[in-house]
C-alpha cells in the first residue's frame, strides 16, 4: 500500500466526516480517524468503534468501509 493512497483514504474519510449532521456518529468517526492514526493501533480498538457506528446507523458503516480499505 502506497503512502498515497492511505493519505487519499483519509482525506476521502475526513470530507465524509464533514457532511455528517448526527453529532453522536461525528464524535464516533472524528474518533476512528484519531484512532487510524495511531502506530500502535490495534484491530480491537477499530473493531470497538465500528461497532459502535454500526449500532448507530449501519449506512454509516456501508458508507466508511472504502475509506477503510484502502
Amino acid at each position: 500500500m502506497t503512502h498515497s493512497a492511505e493519505n487519499e483514504a483519509m482525506a476521502g474519510l475526513s470530507a465524509y466526516v464533514k457532511n455528517v449532521t448526527d453529532q453522536e456518529i461525528k464524535v464516533l468517526l472524528l474518533k476512528l480517524k484519531n484512532e487510524l492514526r495511531k502506530e500502535d493501533v490495534t484491530w480491537e480498538q477499530i473493531k470497538e468503534i465500528l461497532a459502535e457506528i454500526k449500532s448507530k446507523d449501519t449506512g454509516v458503516l456501508k458508507d466508511i468501509i472504502p475509506f477503510l480499505v484502502y
